[in-house]
């Protein structure tokens, strides 16, 4: 069977004949667009190209953004988005993300690169921004809190020393109004004993209940430690509120593998809005391969109307793939409140009932 590659020597009299003629075939691999457009909390991000013709490859564009504010130290998004050439190698294709959100001023840069899953990149072209420069008002916090703690036990199973514990909450909301409304969840620690006492700080999340959305997205925002999830007004029987990756330590061996005490998972969580009742549950599953790099995790954001998603996967389980194109979700065993399997958030604790608090 012939290599879709040609040899070292046809590739290198290829190349001087391009010199020769000054062009670049139709058919060479390549994203020839790549758009941002953007605001103080999602932004959506465009491609097109054409030539992509290998078969049996996916083909997916990976791009970061910089954003540099007036104060502070500049920070990077980095994500991907799939695109599906047509039979004559065409593409092009857009998704939405949140972000944010952000505050003050920023200048904005990036760059787009096509690639296959079959290890080869091709071109890489900087990213047009509607507005490279921006500037963000300044976001009030939630002003009604509820402190609240949400206590389960593992289930006994030996943990091994080098697995991961992914830790991951969801929620439902009433009384969210139809302007929209947003939640935070902070100050959020999970707490237990095991070959010593264990106080695990957990990212913060801000939940925006937004009349535009259609559907549930969440990305990780690494300069604020925060999740940011955004949801349609009407809400959906799990959406994700936080979660959190753990290494397990060579120590915890000492504890035979295992939770000693009773496992809390606390916080505070506030409303912009009065009037609002949350209910919240937790897992946690035990997962032999991970990453503490939450991005490359694909959380899915809701049950039934995340956005990209068709399974019916639980809110909390993480879809992405990791260096290899290895499924997360074929890492998960048994341990902490899972058993492996197809249980890849965990069995859920109670359901605990919050209604935030206006002063």
């Amino acid at each position: 069977m012939l290599h879709r590659r040609t040899t070292t020597l046809s590739v290198c009299a290829f190349i001087m004949g391009l010199f020769m003629v000054g062009v670049i075939p139709a058919w060479a691999h390549e994203i020839t667009s790549a758009a941002v457009n953007g605001n103080c909390s999602s932004y959506t991000i465009s491609v097109s190209g054409d030539g992509a013709t290998y078969t049996n490859v996916t083909y997916s564009v990976h791009y970061t953004i910089t954003l540099t504010p007036s104060s502070g130290s500049p920070f990077t998004i980095s994500d991907s988005l799939q695109v599906s050439p047509d039979a004559g190698g065409n593409f092009s294709a857009s998704m939405t993300k949140p972000v944010g959100p952000l505050s003050g001023g920023y200048s904005v840069s990036g760059s787009a690169t096509l690639v296959d899953s079959g290890g080869d990149t091709f071109n890489t072209i900087a990213i047009a921004f509607a507005n490279p420069t921006f500037t963000c008002p300044t976001q009030p916090p939630p002003s009604c809190p509820a402190q609240t703690s949400n206590t389960s036990n593992f289930n006994g199973t030996p943990i091994s020393a080098g697995d991961y514990i992914w830790f991951n909450a969801n929620f439902s909301a009433s009384g969210i109004p139809s302007s929209g409304a947003t939640l935070t969840f902070t100050n959020s620690t999970i707490q237990f004993t095991a070959d010593q006492t264990y106080t695990l700080a957990v990212p913060n999340a801000q939940i925006t209940f937004s009349p535009s959305a259609t559907c549930t997205s969440t990305t990780f925002d690494s300069i604020t430690n925060t999740w940011m999830t955004t949801v349609p007004v009407s809400g959906d029987d799990e959406i994700f509120l936080s979660g959190l990756a753990w290494l397990v330590p060579a120590s915890f061996i000492n504890a035979g593998g295992r939770v000693n005490s009773q496992v809390v998972w606390s916080g505070t969580l506030s409303s912009s809005v009065p009037g609002i009742s949350i209910n919240w549950k937790w897992g946690a599953a035990v997962y032999t391969n991970f990453t503490t790099n939450y991005n490359a995790l694909n959380v899915k954001p809701g049950h039934q109307h995340a956005c990209g998603f068709n399974s019916s996967d639980h809110a909390g389980t993480p879809e992405g793939t990791d260096s290899t194109g290895q499924p997360w979700r074929t890492f998960v065993t048994g341990g902490a409140r899972g058993g492996g399997g197809s249980n890849f958030t965990g069995s859920w604790s109670g359901t605990l009932s919050v209604r935030p608090v206006c002063p």
